[in-house]
Formats: C-alpha cells, structure tokens, sequence
C-alpha cells in the first residue's frame, strides 16, 4: 500500500513538472506581437486583437469568398456600424471555430456573420481533433516557434500590427467571367460532411453563449456557387434555426455585372462588386439587427480615419 502510495505521489509530481513546463514554453512560444515576423500567421484576420475591447458589432469569418467580399469599411460608411473581416484563404471551419473564440475574447459583436462556402471545404476528423487539441493545449499551434525565438519573446504580450481594412482583401484587378445560368434550379441538395456539421453546431452553441446571432451568406460566385449548394446551406438554416441570404438569387439587391465586378473570372468579388455585396449588407444588418450608428460618437475617430485610406486605394483605379 505504501509504495502504490509512492508511485503515485511521484506521478502526480511528474504531471506537475510537466504541466508547469508546458505552460511556460507556451508562454515563451506564444507570438508577443501580430505580426508575421513574430511567428503570427495570417496578419488581417488576427490583426482585430488590436481593435479596443467591445467595439466590433460584427464579426465576418469564412474563407476568400469572405475576405474579399465583404467591406467593414462599406459598413462603416453607409450605416456607422464597426465591422471586422476574419476571413482567411481555404479556411475550414475547425479554422472558423478558432478565430471565433479569439475574437470572443475581446470582443461582444452582436452578429456573426458566416460565409458559406467554408462549409462546403471539408473537414477531416484527424484535422478537426487535432484542432480541438490545439485548443487544449495550445502549445501544439507554436511548438515550431522555438527555432525562430528572439529576445522580445522573454517579454510581454503586445499586439500592435493594425489592418485599415479591417481584414478585408481588397482588390482592384479586373477579369470577367461568363457565368451562364450558373444559379438555375435544382432540386437535388448538397450535404455537408459529417464534421463540418459538427463544427456548425459548435460554431452556433459559442455564438448563442455569447449573445451574438449567426448570419448565414452566401457572396456571388459564379465559380464556387450554385442552387445545389444553395439547397444545401437551406436545409441547415431551416434545421439549427438560422437566418440565410443567397446573394447570389438577389441579383436586383446586389446587381453583379460579371463583366467588370469579379478579379478572377467569377470566383472572388474585386473592390466593385465588394461594394455592391457591402451596401447590401450594411443596410440589411442596420434594419434588421437594431445596430448603433457609431459615426458621431466619441473615440470612434480611427474608423474616419480608416474609411480616408481605403477610399485612397481606389485612387490607383483614376
């Protein structure tokens, strides 16, 4: 009795050691600033860990149908209503969940904003679990930080890289598309993979924990979209509950010309039909969400001041 007592006083001194060592490296491999060259991957999307606490109204996430459709500063512009874009090339919605709950963290948006097409990118279990590992033991997400270390990582957390787009891609290349009847019925529906589905729900559960309602949005396509997807996201909004819009059947509310509007032949919206999607939106959120006018209220300066410097980006279109 005595030495099983032993043994285990000496594994729990283990464990200890171990959970202590662990949270130190995590500490020291955890990237002090936002930016690239502090080991922080995707700068746009994470640059809103240096927006003030609680000033976002909402949040955008998806993958590049997302970043580049939809304009926080449009946002700001038409309906004063803060607006941050975490969408990220390929992302996946393990992704999703991931800046999600970052963002969660120092931010109370009263929407979340989903793009759809992420749901359709799909998530493999071993993808999905080690993510959820990662969570639990975030040192997996830095552990190759050690061969880039430098003296500023012995210091202190100190976000500091700002996006004056807010996260949004903004493009003003031009490549038109011939889009057909890409948006004609069908009756047949796409499923989402098992694991995406899962990841939905949890994505619902952390916003319906944070007092924030999730926005189903389809942006046009011509290339990703069609009405089978379509039939697809409107199955899951009408099973877990959940507003959609298929920008792409509202060609009257946002009028697409596929001529001038898209920066690769119909994938991604270039900064005109970026506008188009982003007016939309903003009176829609402002309508039906009861969002503040932030434009005459104190301390909201540096989003004039963001909304100058992304109305200089389209000098280069004169």
């Amino acid at each position: 009795m005595k030495q099983k007592a032993t043994c285990l006083l000496r594994a729990c001194g283990f464990l200890l050691v171990l959970g202590a060592l662990m949270a130190a490296l995590t500490l020291l491999f955890l990237p002090k600033n936002n930016r690239e060259d502090f080991g922080m991957g995707e700068m746009k999307a994470n640059a809103i860990l240096t927006e003030p606490a609680d000033t976002i109204d909402v949040l955008a996430l998806g993958d590049s149908e997302c970043a580049t459709a939809i304009v926080p500063m449009v946002l700001w512009r038409e309906q004063g209503i803060t607006a941050y874009n975490c969408g990220t090339a390929g992302q996946k919605l393990y992704d999703t969940l991931y800046y999600l709950k970052q963002a969660f963290e120092n931010q109370s948006p009263s929407v979340v904003i989903l793009e759809t097409n992420t749901i359709f990118q799909e998530c493999m279990l071993s993808d999905t679990l080690y993510a959820k590992l990662e969570g639990w033991i975030p040192l997996l997400r830095w552990h190759d930080r050690w061969k880039s270390l430098r003296s500023e990582d012995w210091g202190p957390i100190e976000y500091t890289w700002r996006d004056e787009m807010k996260g949004h891609m903004f493009y003003l290349d031009v490549n038109p598309a011939c889009p057909g009847d890409y948006m004609k019925y069908r009756s047949d529906v796409r499923q989402a993979a098992k694991w995406n589905r899962q990841c939905l729900k949890e994505i619902l559960a952390l916003c319906q924990e944070n007092n924030a309602r999730l926005l189903l949005v389809s942006t046009p396509s011509a290339v990703n979209w069609n009405y089978t997807n379509h039939n697809g996201i409107a199955a899951l909004a009408e099973e877990f509950g959940l507003v959609y819009l298929d920008l792409n059947l509202m060609t009257e509310e946002v009028p697409v010309n596929w001529e001038t509007d898209t920066k690769d032949g119909g994938d991604h919206m270039n900064a005109w039909g970026a506008e188009k999607v982003s007016v939309y939106l903003a009176q829609y959120l402002s309508e039906q969400y009861d969002l503040a006018d932030h434009r005459a209220e104190e301390g909201y300066a540096e989003w004039d001041e963001a909304l100058r410097l992304y109305e200089k980006a389209w000098d280069e279109t004169e």
